[in-house]
């Protein structure tokens, strides 16, 4: 009973792969867009929620009065508009991951680091990735053309193309770097756009918008990503020495990525909390945490505690977001004090 039950498991399996992706139910579509975005939850779509929530909170604040109504309401305001900045990002970012892990070096890679993802388990074809895509995308635009985010997606898109079809992830480690940094900039520069767009704060020039200092953190976020995202390059080794990418690790050595890449994130750890002017708590958190990532790369040169200092990386980088609502938070509070 039980030999026959798990044959016709797999005979409902096999006709079920058999169809089209597009003729296929709606949950297995889903789940199968849920699972090409799976991995880039923690590292893409929640620090760019939380980038936008406190880039657009402080730019508020500190664009109106300091007072604790104008607090309460910016941070409401911010919550209101979580949902609209998750929903933007997550589809322009789907877009990205399938156009990568569509190709051949990805698949490959993939069966290895990600035997799960839709495409090594044959849940969807490169062919029905592409013809997914060719749908996806004017749908995107259109959607970030209502929510007036068309130049960050273009700019989005123009980092997927040259980064999956040009080959830009398997050229050198300073034009792959770049492209992270350009692309994600764009999905924080898009996001924090939408989150800020639903203020009911009026400043004497109009609604409140993007100020040169928030351009200039964005800069900032972009170097730090620049210069140490070379962090998630140690526990791929195994599938990018079987892609023959050019990564750090590979090209210049696992001792001078290691050191290099801490002595940067070290260094950014206190350029950033500096930019804002915030009190001890706003460096020792950021640092702290630096000097645990920093230390892992160091000492603990296994596989387990690489895959521990990338997700050490993406903590800290989600803490230095949270510098402009810590340092307008401070600022208010010493302003409300002041004031009584």
């Amino acid at each position: 009973m039980v030999v026959s039950d798990s044959t016709a498991m797999k005979k409902v399996e096999v006709e079920r792969l058999s169809r089209p992706f597009l003729k296929q139910p709606w949950a297995f579509q889903l789940r199968t867009l849920w699972l090409f975005t799976q991995s880039d939850i923690k590292t893409v779509i929640v620090p760019t929620a939380v980038f936008a929530f406190c880039c657009g909170f402080a730019e508020t604040v500190q664009q109106s009065s300091a007072n604790e109504a104008t607090v309460y309401n910016c941070l409401l305001n911010q919550l209101k508009r979580m949902p609209h900045v998750i929903i933007w990002t997550w589809t322009n970012l789907l877009v990205e991951v399938i156009s990568n892990q569509r190709l051949p070096s990805a698949v490959l890679e993939d069966s290895i680091n990600k035997p799960w993802r839709p495409l090594p388990s044959q849940s969807i074809t490169p062919d029905e990735s592409r013809r997914l895509l060719l749908r996806l995308v004017p749908l995107i635009f259109y959607l970030s053309w209502y929510m007036d985010t068309l130049q960050e997606s273009a700019v989005f898109a123009i980092c997927t193309w040259l980064y999956n079809d040009l080959g830009g992830s398997g050229e050198s480690t300073g034009i792959r770097n770049a492209l992270n940094a350009a692309g994600l900039s764009a999905l924080f520069a898009g996001a924090t756009s939408i989150a800020m767009r639903g203020s009911s704060i009026y400043t004497v020039s109009g609604p409140v918008q993007m100020s040169s200092h928030t351009w200039t953190w964005l800069g900032l976020v972009a170097g730090a990503i620049f210069t140490t995202v070379q962090v998630q390059d140690l526990p791929d080794r195994p599938g990018d020495l079987l892609c023959r990418r050019e990564t750090m690790p590979l090209v210049y050595g696992d001792v001078f990525t290691r050191w290099t890449t801490a002595t940067l994130i070290l260094i950014w750890a206190f350029i950033c909390p500096w930019f804002w002017d915030v009190d001890f708590v706003g460096y020792a958190v950021p640092v702290s945490i630096a000097v645990a990532v920093a230390g892992c790369m160091v000492l603990c040169r296994s596989l387990g505690a690489d895959r521990l200092a990338w997700k050490g990386w993406c903590l800290w980088m989600s803490v230095l977001y949270l510098l402009p609502l810590y340092g307008a938070l401070t600022t208010t509070t010493h302003a409300v004090v002041a004031g009584v």
